[in-house]
């Protein structure tokens, strides 16, 4: 028997599976395994193992309590292979991870469901752990955090148990006591002592007894720099709104729940250096407030106030002082100051006889102020007279509850006599102030000056420097858009990196073999399959580890890498393995050989996979 052969046999037997297939374990448990609080993300892992795992179908999960289903199931696969009298014997492992979401404190169960694996149904022990309450604030100032777990890995200790505990979200209001129809801002921060890669709001409850408005915020400009308890923060702002208390009492603000993406510190120092690191989800939830919101009184309360609560001026003007019977005049009377104007209706124009006034409209309603604490609202009336003579029209009054002074207050608005001529047209009482027109348009001639003529020169916009600074930041935006993106999708998305960077270490791999060449024979045909094994997996985001020939070829096949490439890959292996086991057969210029072939793989399969 040739060594060829016998290499190939050799490989035959490691490829079978030495165990039964009926050897399947199902269980159920919960990470992490530390203390849980109400803004830890739960893992809820079902384990598959078995020499040979046949079709698991998705469990359907029973209710549980205090505990919400995020997403999921989330699969990964493992295998693994150990030599034992001869013997080979597979392992293999199947993990179905759901992502559950605390409802609250307290106990939290997960009953016992059925995982069918192959036909065959397995039944999971129930699971019962206790949800703690989360902090919202900033990390004791030194010393080891109360409650906090110990032992394991991160991942098994969960967010509290590390630095990313020093992530939390915090609201605040602007004034803790106001009276009903008072704005008052709330004001959400995210102080972070980690890096941050992105952050968005899972749970948006609603507000109820209140109307609300977004105030919009821009979190880098508007990020500061805090110190909380020693500790260096960076405070986000990522969400601010305008709260009006419709009704009297104890109002609740409840807690609002978002998920930050944080990058946990590498503990190689070369990753340290150039800021490299795994990324974490985190849940945090802000911290529940409460406003007590006084009734307004009743005593003194005047006929014309319409729900105006603040401190307001008042002014009313008319777009002429003289105008023909049957023309329109337009009365404008405006309010501003500090307060929510929505809601509040329009001051009440009185009607003299001889005139007709329209129902007015609003034409302007804006927030202002750095805090959207300021308010501005205008209306306006179109006012017709139908008789010649002198247009005098009372001053309609604005009453607002001040909530400083604790009474109402009136403001009267002055609006200037107006002189109504008897004009040439006949009163037309149904014609409105948007419909007039203009009859015609004034012509401004130029004047020629006297003497030659002379060239003028070039403006600037047509001249070459300036064309090319105006167009220049259309060509520089996209760019650095681009290259922005795709540093970002290197840092968030580890599979893109990982196939993006697969060739060129599947290249330094190779390098590395061929100056091995002369080594020995185990060595350089180790570091050839590695590469050539590591490349596959980087592609596909996988993990090298336990991949076999057939586990390959399935990658490549469904990469739509063609059949005969395919065999060329896997004979590449056979022959790095069989080199392995039988160290004669590696020749210096059969190894020269190898290399070629895997870098000519390589360049084959980045051209199609």
């Amino acid at each position: 028997m040739s060594l060829r052969a016998l290499g190939a046999l050799l490989l035959v037997t490691l490829a079978l599976p030495a165990a039964r297939a009926d050897d399947v374990r199902v269980r159920a448990s919960v990470l992490p395994r530390g203390a849980i609080y109400e803004t830890t993300e739960v893992r809820l892992q079902i384990e598959i193992d078995g020499s040979s795992i046949p079709e698991v179908s998705a469990p359907s999960l029973p209710t549980m309590t205090n505990l919400a289903v995020a997403g999921g199931p989330q699969t990964s696969r493992s295998s693994s292979y150990v030599f034992e009298n001869g013997r080979i014997n597979a392992s293999n492992s199947l993990i179905l991870t759901y992502f559950l979401t605390p409802k609250g404190t307290g106990s939290a169960v997960i009953p016992a469901f059925v995982v069918n694996v192959g036909g065959t149904s397995y039944r999971t022990e129930p699971l019962q752990f206790q949800i703690a309450p989360g902090r919202s604030g900033p990390a004791p100032p030194a010393g080891r955090r109360p409650g906090a777990p110990s032992g394991g890995s991160d991942d098994d200790e969960g967010d509290e148990g590390a630095d990313l505990s020093d992530v939390f979200l915090q609201s605040k209001l602007s004034q803790t006591s106001v009276w009903a129809g008072q704005a008052v801002v709330l004001e959400m921060t995210l102080y972070a002592a980690a890096p941050l890669g992105g952050f968005g709001w899972t749970d948006i409850p609603s507000m109820t007894g209140f109307w609300t408005e977004d105030i919009p915020v821009d979190a880098q400009r508007e990020h500061t720099i805090v110190t909380m308890n020693n500790r260096r923060y960076d405070a986000f702002p990522v969400a601010r709104k305008l709260l009006v208390p419709t009704s009297s009492g104890t109002l609740a603000v409840p807690a609002y729940t978002g998920q930050v993406q944080v990058r946990r510190a590498s503990r190689d120092p070369f990753g340290s250096f150039f800021s490299l690191g795994r990324f974490a989800n985190l849940v945090r939830k802000s911290n529940a407030l409460k406003l007590e919101v006084k009734p307004l009184p009743e005593t003194g309360r005047p006929a014309s106030f319409t729900g105006a609560v603040g401190a307001y001026r008042f002014t009313t003007t008319a777009d002429r002082k003289t105008v023909n019977a049957g023309d329109a005049v337009a009365v404008r009377a405006t309010v501003e100051g500090a307060g929510s104007l929505q809601g509040v209706g329009p001051p009440k124009l009185e009607a003299p006889p001889d005139v007709k006034v329209y129902d007015p409209k609003v034409v302007e309603d804006q927030g202002a102020g750095p805090q959207h604490l300021g308010a501005k609202k205008s209306w306006e009336w179109v006012v017709v007279p139908l008789a010649p003579g002198t247009l005098r029209l009372p001053a309609p009054v604005f009453a607002y509850f001040d909530p400083v002074a604790g009474a109402y207050k009136e403001l009267h608005g002055e609006i200037p006599e107006i002189a109504v001529n008897r004009g040439a047209a006949q009163p037309d009482v149904g014609i409105a102030r948007s419909e007039v027109q203009a009859a015609a348009k004034d012509i401004a001639f130029l004047k020629a000056l006297r003497g030659p003529l002379e060239t003028a020169a070039a403006p600037v916009q047509r001249t070459g420097w300036f064309v090319v600074a105006a167009l220049a930041p259309l060509l520089l935006v996209p760019i650095g858009i681009l290259v922005g993106r795709r540093r970002e999708r290197f840092l968030l998305d580890h599979g893109f990196a990982r196939a993006r960077r697969a060739a060129r270490a599947a290249a330094k791999r190779l390098d590395r073999a061929g100056t091995r060449a002369g080594e020995s024979s185990t060595a350089f045909h180790e570091e050839v399959a590695g590469a050539l094994v590591d490349y596959v997996a980087d592609r596909a985001n996988r993990s090298a580890a336990g991949l076999t020939y057939d586990q390959l070829e399935e990658i490549l096949a469904a990469r739509g890498v063609s059949a005969d490439l395919r065999r060329r890959y896997r004979a590449c292996l056979e022959s790095c393995d069989f080199a392995r086991y039988v160290p004669d057969a590696g020749r210096p210029q059969a190894r020269t050989d190898l290399v070629a072939e895997a870098r000519s793989l390589v360049r084959a399969l980045e051209e199609i996979a």
